[in-house]
């Protein structure tokens, strides 16, 4: 019995090629999935280099930095509001509403 194989046209690979291009592909995608990724790669290595409570107080200090930009974010809000109020009046249908 002979084999048939579905030839591919001129300057195409056969089905047979494909088939194994495709499966090459897939075992490197399988490959790269389940391997860590660079974050993940980083924060094993930070744990390994910085302990937890240093961790924390940094991670505690951006929040408070993040903190103080809302705080002077917030400042410059009223600010803007207040030149609108003086520039326009004082407009009755404006409402206030304070974020926490």
């Amino acid at each position: 019995m002979t084999e048939t194989r579905k030839r591919g046209s001129a300057g195409m690979p056969s089905m047979d090629a494909s088939d194994d291009r495709v499966s090459d592909l897939e075992a490197r995608l399988a490959r790269l999935e389940g391997s860590p990724s660079l974050r993940e790669r980083g924060r094993d290595l930070m744990d390994r280099v910085m302990p937890s409570d240093a961790s924390r107080h940094f991670r505690n200090a951006g929040r408070e930095q993040l903190l103080g930009v809302r705080a002077i974010v917030d400042h410059l809000i009223r600010r803007i509001d207040a030149m609108d109020a003086r520039a326009s009046g004082g407009d009755p249908s404006r409402e206030r509403i304070e974020l926490d």
